[in-house]
């Protein structure tokens, strides 16, 4: 069964997904949670103090997978797995998934669909019971075929460029023997989706003191969050592949051009770019949402405004603020619910 976590392009470039983050929240506890994913409770440390509004956490003791539990009754139990632990995470879930032995002697593997892989039951079986909040994808320049650091940040600087993000960062991190970190940051940290490419040579060597690696290395990583992390679960769910999510990515949300036109969305793309993206479409992550009906409305107002209309009836001791509230919402009636109640009424003569 393919694993489906990472991918190698013919154009050199290496994919992988570099982070998960998910939060199960169907009643099962943090033991039931290690155990459900193939993982093992004597590999943790446990007494650990917790984070994200959680009172407690326990810690993978050779890769970095942080199971967090004990928060308020709605936060169930929230697991973060995070750069070399993934591909460890994907094979303990299928090994948990891996049948015994079939009459033909040999292992096998429960699966929905042939096309599928175990990234995909894995995300599938993530929001089935709770909800996915962070999903990394990753692309490896080796060697630097492509683009440099350096070539990088004057693109930038000359605006040879066209995104969808509004503005660029440069974050250029200094030690006693010089940089330690080259990053550019496109997108907020706090937004559903951000980009960052960085020297992962520099990272490396400045986590491993005098163990000097000289092998330029460029990372580029899609950092996704909430529904735009849902979105590609979803797509990846569905049988596409994580070349076409990942690179589709950033086809659609970057461009670096050559300057040929005044105006940057009318410049040519630059071939070195084509050929870094590899002929693959964009991918648009953007989700137009869906029409609330009155039913939502009611629950929204039950749920938000109840509390305060039933700490006035209290005061007020009769229903005048409520017809109030009527007689001055009337002539404010929007379009859309002039729309909804058409359609409300309709559905009960029809039902007549």
């Amino acid at each position: 069964m393919f694993i489906g976590d990472c991918e190698t392009l013919a154009n050199g470039l290496y994919l992988s997904v570099d982070w998960l983050s998910f939060t199960v929240k169907d009643g099962m506890s943090y033991l039931d949670v290690v155990s459900y994913f193939g993982l093992h409770m004597e590999d943790f440390q446990i007494g650990l103090n917790g984070r994200y509004g959680y009172k407690s956490r326990i810690q993978h003791s050779i890769y970095p997978i942080h199971v967090l539990y004990d928060g308020n009754d709605d936060m169930g139990v929230h697991v973060d797995v995070s750069g070399s632990a993934v591909g460890y995470f994907l094979n303990a879930y299928k090994e948990k998934k891996t049948c015994d032995m079939t009459p033909f002697g040999e292992l096998s593997y429960s699966v929905e669909s042939f096309d599928s892989t175990v990234l995909a039951d894995l995300l599938k079986d993530i929001m089935d019971k709770g909800q996915l909040t962070r999903l990394d994808l990753a692309v490896d320049d080796f060697g630097c075929n492509y683009y440099s650091m350096e070539e990088l940040t004057n693109i930038f600087n000359d605006r040879l460029y066209v995104s969808k993000f509004k503005k660029w960062k440069l974050d250029l991190e200094k030690g006693k023997s010089g940089t330690t970190g080259h990053t550019i940051y496109l997108g907020k940290r706090v937004s559903e989706i951000m980009f960052r490419i960085y020297d992962k040579t520099l990272e490396q060597n400045s986590k491993k003191g005098n163990e000097v690696n000289d092998n330029p290395w460029v990372r580029w990583e899609i950092e996704l969050h909430k529904e735009r992390a849902c979105a590609v679960a979803l797509y990846l769910i569905s049988g596409n592949t994580l070349s076409s999510a990942t690179i589709g990515i950033l086809a659609n949300y970057l461009r670096l051009i050559d300057r040929d036109n005044e105006r940057d969305s009318r410049c040519s793309t630059s071939e070195k770019w084509n050929s870094f993206i590899s002929s693959i479409s964009k991918l648009s992550l953007y989700q137009t949402s869906p029409e609330k009906t009155l039913e939502e409305k009611k629950e929204w107002l039950m749920k938000q405004v109840a509390p305060t209309i039933s700490a006035i009836y209290r005061i007020d001791g009769d229903l005048s603020f409520i017809y109030d509230l009527i007689d001055n919402g009337s002539p404010r009636i929007s379009a859309e619910l002039r729309h909804l109640i058409q359609r409300a009424l309709e559905g009960a003569l029809y039902d007549a």
